[in-house]
Order: structure tokens, then C-alpha cells, then sequence
């Protein structure tokens, strides 16, 4: 996992102080980041790059790069403000007396692109510093930026205007040193394309020691998939998982199949006072109770429950405390119960409890009301202050990024896409949860490793098919 930071601005004059680099070099090597990544997507120098420069020192970065590849690319810099910071002004001087011309219009873009002519666009215009509103000039400059064919779309540290429904919007971002968490946002997805960490000349490892990350980028090697490597394995190795069906039946089923294809030994529908299973045409493969398995591993609540499912959830709840080793899925409808707050209570305070719930946004604002957590903060103060009260319990908060709460440690998927917009998206990552936590994870391993294989899941479909379903979904486990 890599390191995500809160404020750059204080990591990187940290690393300028102890290890003496000055602000100019930590440019140069910026640039040459940037340089080095444009050859690696233009390996023939076909394609022409024209640098879109601010006056601060993300500008500065955009100088820098043209200098370095100015003579085996065409490139065309575009700078109508002369750099107001020290380092931005050198890089300018350097410029104007290598002759190197700089067009003082965005707008001359315009005038000199072929449009058969494939390009490179970089935006250098604001750094991670920018705040406010975009000028209306370039808005206008984003929004045919944005709608061009035929370019590639590179944004320096972070894209300009990030958070703006304006903001550049970027196939690739090569952020600087760190990354940084305004990346990391829902509204960020749209804008940030494929990010890519640019090294600044100092190694990672010194780099991020010098201050305490605000959370971690999950990768692939942090999620652990159930493979069997042993060979003496028999069905009760890999523990037997409860899904409760209530109202919506259909829900449950997704999760269980779910947990059955993601490795649950034996998986069970466990049918309510209001189930409507009968409904359905169930796989042979499931079984269905109507009392909680002696031999039990790990139980999920809430998929289609309902909402006057009082008698289910006090069975759920004598099974969690009568048993040695307890680990459960709260999602959905258990936020909306009047007894939720007590309910997660009573769970976190079992010794050797593994908890995990799995709220999308609205319901992540439910449970905060009934905490009495601030819904307005962002989601890595939620996940600190829930799992500050709550340390038996490991808070998935699903979104188009999905961050992971768990002993104040935040940890961040960024690999899902948009085609999990689909009901039962979530269902079928509460099986996968519940699965592993049958098999023996901890409710930390058990959510950052379903989460990705999930997210991972989504992608083989495309990120933009219309067509992923939750059957889909499972079957691309």
C-alpha cells in the first residue's frame, strides 16, 4: 500500500530541510518525471505536447518540461502570466534565453492545432494549492480541452481546478513526491484519469517517513484472494456462512452465492419471520435454515432485510454473544433499525468479535445520526471518529471510492468503476465479506481483500458497460 498525505506543502519542506535539496532541483526532477512519462506513451515522438502554464510553480514544472523535450518533440508552451515565485521565474529566464518562444494565449492553442494531428495536452496551470472558483477564461479553456479527440490529457500534480465541475479533466495525473488526498475524492474520479507517482529524487521510503500518512492506497499485493493450498481440506475447513433473508429475499440470495464463489465452505440462507424466498427458484448449492447452523462461522445481516425484523435480529444477536469466536456483515436495512446503536454496542463489546459493516453513502449518513458523528465531515474523519468508539469494528464506506476505516487506519480503493452503479453491486461484496470471514481473515484482511477482488471484478466487464450485473459480477470472481 502507499502512502496517501493531507498536506503536501508541509511533507515536501520537510524533505527540502533534511536532506538539503533546494526547491529548484526538486523542480528539475519533477520535470524530468514528466518528461520521462510523455516518452514512455510517446516512444516515436509522433505526437506534439503543448504545456498549458500558470504563474505559480506548477507553471514552473511546465517551463522546466519543455526545455527538456523541446528538441526531439514539437512542443508549444503557452504562458499568458510571467511566474510570480522564485523558481518560476528562473525556469522563465532560462526559457527566453534559450529562445525557446512561448505563446502568451491559451487561447492561440486554438489557432495552431491541426486536427488530424494527435497531441498531448499538459496542464501545468494550478498546483494542489488552487482554491476558489475557476476564471471564466478558463472554463471556457477546460471545456474544449475537455471535449477534444485525437489528445492525450496529462495533468501535473493534480488537475487544475480539481473540484470544480470545471476541472481539467485528465487521462493521466503524475502527482509529485506523494499522493496527495484531494485525489482520492468521488468528485476527483471524473477528473484525475490514471495516476501516476512521479518520484521528486528522493527515495520513497526516506521521503515518507518524514511525516504520518492521513491514509494508505490499497494495491494489489494487500488483498489476499482464499486460494487452497491445503491439500487435507474438507468442506468444514473453510467454515459454513449465514446470510439472513428477509423482505427482499433476492438480495440475500447475491450475497450467499457470492460467499459460496469466493470460497465459504458451506453457505446457508437463513430464513426470517418475513422472508420471501419462496419466491425464488434457490440453487442446489444453498441451503436453507430456519435456526442459525451449530457450526456457524460467520453471519450477514441486513441485505433485503426489512424493517420490522425485530425477532431475526435478536436470534442474530443471542448467536453473536453465545459464540467463542463471532464475526458478522452489517449492512443495508440493520442501519435503520430503531435498536441499531445499542445493537453495535453490545457486538463491539464481545471479546474476539470481528464486525464489519458495509454502508453506502446515504446509509453511512444514517449510522452517523444514530452515533452521533458529524455527517458533514469527510470520509477519513468519519472512519477515525467510528472506529475510535468502535474498535472491534472494521467500517467499509462504498462509493465510487470506497475507503476502509478500521483502528483509525484509513485505507483507500480507488480500482472500482462505474458499472457497479447497479442494485446488488453491494450485495454481492457483503457475501464476499462474509466468506472470508468465515474463512478465517480478520475483519480488516476480510474487508481491504473483498473490496479489491471486487472492484477488480468490475473492471474485466469494462469500466463503462451498461450491462454488469451482480450474477455477472460474481461469475468474474
Amino acid at each position: 500500500m502507499i502512502p496517501v498525505f493531507d498536506n503536501p506543502a508541509e511533507l515536501e519542506a520537510l524533505a527540502k530541510e533534511k536532506y538539503s535539496l533546494p526547491p529548484f532541483l526538486m523542480m528539475e526532477n519533477a520535470a524530468h518525471a514528466l518528461a520521462n512519462f510523455i516518452k514512455s506513451i510517446n516512444p516515436e515522438n509522433k505526437k506534439s505536447v503543448h504545456i498549458f502554464c500558470g504563474k505559480g510553480n506548477n507553471g514552473a514544472d511546465g517551463l522546466a518540461l519543455a526545455r527538456l523535450i523541446h528538441n526531439y518533440i514539437k512542443t508549444t508552451i503557452y504562458c499568458p502570466i510571467k511566474p510570480s515565485t522564485p523558481e518560476g521565474q528562473k525556469q522563465y529566464e532560462i526559457i527566453t534565453n534559450l529562445g525557446i518562444g512561448i505563446s502568451p494565449n491559451f487561447e492561440d492553442f486554438f489557432n495552431f492545432k491541426d486536427s488530424s494531428e494527435e497531441t498531448i495536452l499538459v496542464d501545468c496551470i494550478y498546483g494542489i494549492g488552487f482554491h476558489g472558483q475557476l476564471p471564466d477564461n478558463i472554463i471556457s479553456l477546460f471545456k474544449q480541452l475537455n471535449d477534444l479527440n485525437n489528445c492525450t490529457r496529462i495533468a501535473c500534480d493534480v488537475p487544475s481546478g480539481l473540484g470544480s465541475t470545471y476541472a481539467f479533466k485528465a487521462d493521466y495525473t503524475l502527482t509529485m513526491g506523494e499522493l496527495k488526498t484531494p485525489l482520492f475524492t468521488d468528485e476527483a474520479k471524473n477528473f484525475t484519469g490514471q495516476i501516476i507517482l512521479g518520484n521528486l529524487g528522493i527515495p520513497e521510503k526516506s521521503f515518507f517517513s518524514l511525516s504520518t500518512p492521513t491514509s494508505y492506497l490499497l494495491e494489489e499485493n494487500d488483498a489476499k484472494a482464499p486460494i487452497r493450498e491445503n491439500c487435507m481440506a474438507h468442506k468444514g475447513t473453510y467454515g459454513h456462512s449465514v446470510i439472513f433473508a428477509g423482505e427482499k429475499s433476492g438480495a440475500a440470495i447475491l450475497s450467499a452465492t457470492a460467499a459460496m464463489n469466493f470460497g465459504s465452505g458451506l453457505t446457508s440462507l437463513f430464513k426470517t419471520e418475513n422472508s420471501n424466498l419462496s419466491q425464488f427458484k434457490i440453487s442446489p448449492e444453498l441451503m436453507i435454515c430456519d435456526s442459525i447452523p451449530l457450526k456457524t462461522s460467520a453471519i450477514s445481516i441486513g441485505s433485503g432485510l426489512g424493517f420490522s425484523s425485530e425477532k431475526s435480529i435478536n436470534t442474530f444477536t443471542n448467536w453473536f454473544e453465545n459464540t467463542i469466536k463471532p464475526a458478522c456483515v452489517l449492512d443495508a436495512d440493520i442501519f435503520s433499525c430503531n435498536t441499531f446503536k445499542q445493537l453495535l454496542c453490545k457486538l463491539n463489546s464481545i471479546e474476539n468479535a470481528r464486525i464489519v459493516l458495509t454502508p453506502h453513502i446515504k446509509e453511512l449518513k444514517i449510522i452517523c445520526k444514530a452515533l452521533g458523528i458529524d455527517s458533514s465531515l469527510d470520509r477519513i474523519q468519519i472512519g477515525k471518529k467510528f472506529t475510535q468508539q468502535f474498535q472491534n469494528c472494521t467500517l467499509v464506506m462504498k462509493s465510487a471510492i470506497t475507503y476502509i476505516a478500521d483502528k483509525e487506519t484509513i485505507y483507500i480503493c480507488n480500482e472500482g468503476c462505474q458499472n457497479l452503479a447497479k442494485g446488488g453491486s453491494g450485495d454481492v461484496l457483503a457475501g464476499m465479506i462474509t466468506s472470508l470471514l468465515t474463512q478465517g481473515y480478520s475483519s480488516k484482511n476480510a474487508a481491504i481483500s473483498a473490496v479489491y477482488f471486487h472492484a477488480k471484478a468490475s473492471k474485466k466487464l469494462g469500466a463503462q458497460s451498461y450491462n454488469l450485473t451482480p450474477e455477472k459480477l460474481i461469475s468474474n470472481l
